[in-house]
């Protein structure tokens, strides 16, 4: 097989990546209890696993794009009776599970059947061992590398994010959490140097203003008049930064559970960063792989709507340096 790479795989790439998305949305939908998300996952497990299909047959040149009206059955014989398929003795996997799957899907779409809650677990753990297959047998491609982080522009978030991913593919959950997070942090800081200046928001004009107002006040009062002000500044910071993601087009609820599944992070003057997990969950696969692909699709979003992320210096160093420090935490 040969290995994605050229125009054509470009293409071929997109759809792995629709099929994933496909996948991610589905799993979302399936940790709901509602009989009506349950149905959603379903369509959504199925839709992922026909478009790996229908790229096998694009790919492999098997049939044409125009020749694939057919039953769902008659395009699993197609492949597997495929001349170059047969000689090398490559078969689907879990022939048995597609059938099952897809009477399942059709069940729902045609008679709003709803799947039996306890079954779900058993399409979501087969709908990736497929995935996970079927991506190295029939396009060489590692199914944890088919990511919308390669669609990214800034190259140091990039990095930070593929890092990300590399964490997550070897159990170091917490370590990914970290780096999607702070990926988030370093486009959030971006935004808002996007954003019009009103020309008092820069921390000379705070601590000159500060301390202009404490000058003739005592020391002790003096401290704690500043560390108020201090604090109504930071606030005000804050609740900027919180309206200019909502308003960019980010889930109000997609934002909530990431605060919820992530750490709080502070960046340091040096460019490091310190991590305070209380109250955290500790994060597994399924958790790790939401928060890296909320953080990516919102980085997406936000160049979608002609939002410049570029880094200024100080924010570019602190990423390229993060990226560094997590990055020693993967095997040579």
């Amino acid at each position: 097989m040969s290995t994605i790479h050229n125009g054509k795989d470009k293409l071929t790439f997109r759809r792995l990546l629709l099929s994933k998305e496909f996948y991610l949305h589905g799993l979302e939908h399936s940790r709901l209890k509602s009989p009506l998300n349950r149905m959603i996952a379903i369509h959504n497990f199925h839709n992922s696993l026909e478009i790996v299909l229908r790229s096998i047959f694009l790919y492999h040149e098997i049939r044409p794009e125009k020749q694939l009206n057919i039953d769902f059955e008659s395009m699993l014989n197609a492949i597997d009776s495929f001349q170059s398929f047969k000689e090398n003795n490559v078969k689907l996997p879990y022939r048995q599970e597609l059938r099952s799957l897809n009477q399942i899907r059709n069940m729902v779409q045609h008679q709003a059947v709803e799947p039996e809650e306890s079954t779900l677990d058993d399409w979501r753990v087969f709908t990736i061992r497929f995935l996970r297959e079927a991506f190295d047998t029939y396009f060489s491609i590692n199914f944890d590398e088919v990511t919308s982080i390669h669609f990214i522009h800034n190259k140091d978030l990039k990095n930070l994010l593929l890092t990300g991913n590399k964490l997550n593919n070897i159990n170091k959950y917490l370590d990914s959490v970290v780096a999607a997070k702070l990926a988030f942090i370093y486009a959030s800081y971006a935004i808002s140097n996007f954003l019009p200046s009103d020309g008092l928001n820069s921390d000379f004009f705070v601590i000159s203003s500060i301390s202009s107002i404490t000058r003739n006040i005592d020391t002790i009062l003096s401290h704690k008049i500043e560390n108020v002000i201090r604090k109504i500044y930071d606030k005000i910071g804050d609740t900027k930064l919180y309206s200019s993601i909502i308003s960019s087009g980010v889930s109000l609820a997609d934002y909530k559970q990431y605060e919820m599944l992530t750490p709080s992070i502070i960046l340091t003057l040096d460019g490091g960063y310190v991590v305070q997990t209380m109250n955290m969950p500790n994060p597994d696969f399924e958790s790790s792989s939401w928060i890296l692909n909320f953080v990516e699709q919102s980085i997406i979003k936000w160049q979608l709507s002609g939002i410049d992320l570029n880094l200024n210096e100080r924010l570019a160093y602190s990423c390229k340096k993060s990226n560094e420090n997590l990055s020693a935490n993967i095997p040579v």
